[in-house]
This record gives structure tokens, C-alpha cells and sequence, in this order.
């Protein structure tokens, strides 16, 4: 039989593989919790509040794994697996990779010269190969991880500024990012208004996710979901299901508290003419969105 004759075509529904990152104290560990059937696999007690089923806390990188093969192997109930969280088990890993070279820092592993964190980027890298399979078994897997604020050089907008990012070694945060279907940046909504020459943010405590990066912070997502979601499992499984922005409606009304802070009236008429133009496509509204949102961010 041809190669060719095997080919399939339209999307291809699987269970999923989404890392979420935020600061402390979002939320993080609750929106997990509401996976169906969970298990948490945790490095750090931040499940010890909920009801869920966990195993025991893992003090090796061998007992990672064999928690993850006990799942591939054997008969369970389970459909979600939860990692809380990342930045908690990369010590453990490089702990394992030191003992492996007989030294006391990742730093000098495997003769130095970042040749230690070269080894913890493959070790990932078989965790991702491992975390695929049981994806195969039909299970989702969530990643937890929480961020910090780094001083992020853009080479396109020749500036400087803060953003939030995963709080793992640069490369193996960029491993697991390319990993997973959906990457959440999680935190608070936020507003800002200007008061005189300043601008001031608030916000009511309303939790939310954004699924895409911007210069503050960095997300993704292969679902095409809508640029922000409230902190809440199930909205994000209907978006995932629609695998659409918000309705026209939703977004024009966006769009128009966000060029309140516009002050170039060029700018702001050429937005207005932009949004008369796309009708009631909401795809393209939501680009619309996207990009005065980004206008905003920028450095002025």
C-alpha cells in the first residue's frame, strides 16, 4: 500500500499538553485541580488544600519518572497528570546530574562550562518523550511553573524592558515551551487610566490567562483561542472546543475601552476605520485587538 493512501486530512482531537506560569498565589494549582480525574504529581505542597489524589512527593528525577511509567503501564482512573511544578523539580534534576559527576554544582557537571546544563536539556527533553507517550495513553498533562520578572532585550524594537517568563535555565524553559500545545500566562486583570500625567493601573482581583505572547510576558497557544480567558478550567475547554475568539460584539466593545488610551488621533481614527472594516468577522477583530493591545505595551 502507498504512503499516500494513509494520508488523513481535518484536525486531529487529542488531549492536551499546557503549561501554566504565574506568580504566587494566583491560582495556578486550583485551575489544575479542575482537569478531569487529576493526579498530581508535586514537587512542592501546593496541592496539600485540595482534594485530589496525589502521589508521593518525589525526592529523585527516578522517582519522576517511575511515577509517570506507573501511568503508562498500569491500569488507572486517571485522565489528567499534573507536574506542580517545574521550577521545583529542575534542582532536583540538576541534584541527580551532580551526583552522576561527583560535584556539588551543576555549574562544574560534566567538566563545566555549562556543559552541566547542556545534560539537564536532554534529561527534559527524554521527560517530554515520556510525557508524549502517556499523552498517546490519553491522558492530559497540565505543567505548573512559576515566573519571574528578567530584563528582556526585544532586537526588534532596539529597547529594553521587564516582562515575566518561566523561572527555569533559558533553555530548558524554551524546551518545555515548545512542547506544549497551549502556554498560559496567568494573573490578575488589570486596567489603566491616566490621571493627570500619570498612568495609573487597577484592577477588582479577577483572575484571568492569556494565551498569547506580548511584550510583557510570554504565551502561546495551537487552540486559536481568544487573546484572554478567565482562570477557569472549563472556559478553557470551550474555548478550546470552538477553537474561536469572542463574539463581535465582545470585541468591539474591547476595542473601544482600549482607544480610550489612545492619544494620537490619527492613530485612534485609523483603529475606528480598521473596526468599521471588519463588520462582524470576529477573527479579524480580534487581530484588531491584539494589535492595539501591543501598542499600548510598548515602551513610549
Amino acid at each position: 500500500m502507498s504512503i499516500l493512501q494513509k494520508v488523513t486530512k481535518g484536525k486531529v482531537k487529542r488531549p492536551k499538553i499546557v503549561l501554566i506560569f504565574a506568580s504566587d498565589g494566583i491560582g495556578k494549582t486550583t485551575w489544575a485541580s479542575q482537569a478531569p480525574s487529576p493526579i498530581f504529581l508535586g514537587v512542592e505542597d501546593g496541592s496539600s488544600h485540595l482534594d485530589v489524589s496525589r502521589f508521593p512527593q518525589p525526592q529523585t528525577w527516578k522517582d519522576v519518572l517511575g511515577s509517570i511509567n506507573a501511568l503508562k503501564t498500569e491500569q488507572h482512573e486517571y485522565k489528567t497528570l499534573v507536574i506542580d511544578s517545574l521550577d521545583w523539580l529542575e534542582p532536583i534534576l540538576h541534584r541527580e546530574i551532580c551526583n552522576e559527576y561527583g560535584v556539588n554544582s551543576i555549574e562544574k557537571a560534566a567538566g563545566g562550562y555549562g556543559k552541566g546544563y547542556a545534560e539537564a536539556v536532554n534529561k527534559w527533553a527524554d521527560l517530554t518523550r515520556e510525557l508524549s507517550l502517556l499523552r498517546d495513553k490519553g491522558m492530559n498533562i497540565i505543567l505548573i511553573a512559576h515566573a519571574e520578572v528578567v530584563k528582556f532585550s526585544d532586537p526588534m524594537m532596539q529597547t529594553e524592558y521587564d516582562r515575566y517568563q518561566l523561572k527555569l535555565y533559558k533553555k530548558s524553559a524554551a524546551l518545555m515551551r515548545e512542547f506544549c500545545d497551549a502556554v498560559l500566562f496567568a494573573t490578575y486583570e488589570m486596567f489603566t487610566k491616566k490621571d493627570g500625567g500619570r498612568t495609573r493601573a487597577f484592577g477588582e482581583g479577577v483572575r484571568v490567562v492569556f494565551t498569547e505572547r506580548r511584550p510583557g510576558f510570554d504565551a502561546k497557544n495551537r487552540f486559536g483561542l481568544p487573546y484572554q480567558l478567565p482562570l477557569d478550567w472549563n472556559e478553557f475547554e470551550k474555548a478550546c472546543e470552538n477553537g474561536q475568539p469572542h463574539s463581535p460584539t465582545y470585541l468591539r466593545e474591547q476595542i473601544i475601552e482600549l482607544v480610550k488610551e489612545i492619544t494620537d488621533p490619527e492613530l485612534k481614527k485609523k483603529i475606528e476605520e480598521t473596526v468599521e472594516n471588519a463588520g462582524s468577522d470576529a477573527a479579524k477583530l480580534e487581530q484588531i485587538k491584539n494589535r492595539v493591545l501591543v501598542k499600548l505595551e510598548q515602551p513610549t
